[in-house]
C-alpha cells in the first residue's frame, strides 16, 4: 500500500472496476479462513458481472480476477486485503487495519481505505544491502512488506571472485559503489512518487559506501547495522520500528511546538467549519489531526458543513476529516497525525496557517 499503487488505481476509469475488499486473519488457523472468504467474493462479483455482461465480454476478467485470488499467500496476511481487477489492471493490495467485506463494480475502484492508510498510517522504507544484493520494504509501523518491482530485489553481477570482503581493492570498491549507485537510482524512482523516511539495513562497510553514493541524504532516517540478508520482512519491521518510533516522536514534540507559536502568531486555525474553509482556500499549511479521528458529515449548497443534519440535497462526506486532509496535501501543505488525546483540547484537529 503506496502512492504509487494509489496513483496507478485512481488512473483506471470506465466500467467495469472490480474492487474486493474484506478483513483478514493474521494467524493460523484463522487465516485459513481467508482463501473460503476470498472464493465467495470472487463468485459474488462474478455473478454481478454477468448480470451486465456477456460470458464473452466478462471471460478475461473472470479469469483475472480468479487468478489475482489464486496469488494471495494467506501466511502473510495483515489485516485487511483488497483485490482490484479491470481490463488493464490487476493488483493485490495488503492493508495493516482491519477494512469492511464488500464488494464494488463501478466507473473506478474503491480506494477510500488505501488513502486512509496512506494519509493516516506511519509509513517508511527499509533498503537493505549486502555485496550480493538489495532488497527494499515498505512498511507501516513494525510490519514490512517487501516491493517485488522497479527493478527489486536487485542482485549484483560481480563474480564471486571480486566479493571476498577482507580483499577491498580500489577496484572491487569501485564495482561495489556502482552497484549500490544502480539500487540509489531504482530507490530514488519509488521515493520520488512516495517520498517517506529510509532507514537503511546491512554491515558498517556497506552502509558507509550506500551513504556516500546516495543522491538524497536525507532521506535516511537511520540505519540498521548487521547482516540482514536472511531476515524475514516481519524480523526487519521490527527492527526498523524503533527507530522510526524515535522519529516521528520528535517530529510530533516539534508540531505540538510549532502549533504554540502559530497561536500566538495568529496563524492557526480550529474547528471543522474553519479548517474545512481554510483547506478549501489553500491557506493551511500543516494540518494536525489526531490518528483515529474521522467524523461524518454533510455539505450544503454554498460549501458549509452540516455536522448533524442529513438533508437529502446534501452531499454526504463519510469522512470529512479525509478528504480535509486530501484537500491540504493537494494545496501543498502536509498532515501530521497525532497519537490519540494530543489534541483533546483543540476538538482533535487543527491548522498552521500560511496566512
Amino acid at each position: 500500500m503506496n502512492q504509487l499503487t494509489l496513483n496507478k488505481l485512481l488512473k483506471a476509469k470506465g466500467y467495469p472496476c472490480i474492487s474486493i475488499l474484506l478483513p483478514t486473519y493474521r494467524t493460523v488457523p484463522e487465516n485459513q479462513k481467508t482463501n473460503i472468504r476470498i472464493k465467495r467474493l470472487v463468485k459474488e462479483a462474478e455473478e454481478r458481472l454477468l448480470e451486465n455482461m456477456t460470458k464473452r465480454e466478462s471471460a478475461k476478467l473472470i479469469e483475472a480476477m480468479k487468478k489475482l485470488a489464486d496469488s494471495v499467500d494467506t501466511r502473510t496476511n495483515l489485516d485487511g486485503l483488497a483485490l482490484f481487477i479491470s481490463n488493464q489492471v490487476a493488483e493485490k493490495v495488503d492493508i495493516p487495519f482491519n477494512i469492511r467485506e464488500r464488494v464494488i463494480i463501478d466507473e473506478t475502484f474503491a480506494t477510500r481505505d488505501i488513502i486512509k492508510g496512506i494519509n493516516r498510517s506511519i509509513r517508511y522504507y527499509v533498503l537493505e544491502i549486502s555485496l550480493y544484493g538489495a532488497r527494499l520494504f515498505h512498511c507501516f509501523r513494525d510490519e514490512a512488506l517487501e516491493i517485488n518491482d522497479y527493478g527489486f530485489p536487485a542482485k549484483s553481477d560481480f563474480d564471486d571472485v571480486y566479493l571476498n570482503p577482507k580483499d577491498m581493492s580500489r577496484e572491487k570498491e569501485k564495482y561495489i559503489k556502482e552497484f549500490f549507485n544502480k539500487v540509489d537510482k531504482q530507490f530514488q524512482s519509488i521515493y520520488n512518487e512516495d517520498p517517506q523516511p529510509l532507514v537503511l539495513a546491512g554491515v558498517k562497510k556497506n552502509l558507509a559506501f550506500y551513504k556516500e553514493i546516495c543522491d538524497n541524504k536525507s532521506a535516511v532516517a537511520g540505519a540498521l547495522e548487521g547482516n540482514y540478508e536472511e531476515s524475514k520482512p516481519h524480523e526487519i519491521g521490527k527492527k526498523a520500528w524503533p527507530i522510526i518510533k524515535n522519529l516521528k516522536e520528535k517530529e510530533r514534540n516539534n508540531i505540538i511546538n510549532e502549533l504554540k507559536n502559530a497561536i500566538g502568531a495568529h496563524k492557526s486555525a480550529f474547528g471543522l467549519n474553519d479548517i474545512w474553509r481554510y483547506a478549501n482556500e489553500g491557506r493551511i499549511e500543516t494540518l494536525i489531526v489526531e490518528e483515529d479521528y474521522d467524523l461524518k458529515a454533510y455539505l450544503n449548497q454554498k460549501n458549509e458543513l452540516i455536522l448533524n443534519d442529513s438533508n437529502s440535497d446534501y452531499r454526504v462526506i463519510e469522512d470529512v476529516v479525509d478528504e480535509i486532509a486530501e484537500f491540504v496535501i493537494e494545496k501543498g501543505g502536509k498532515v501530521v497525525f497525532l497519537e490519540n488525546g494530543q489534541l483533546e483540547k483543540f476538538g482533535k484537529i487543527a491548522g498552521i496557517l500560511r496566512y
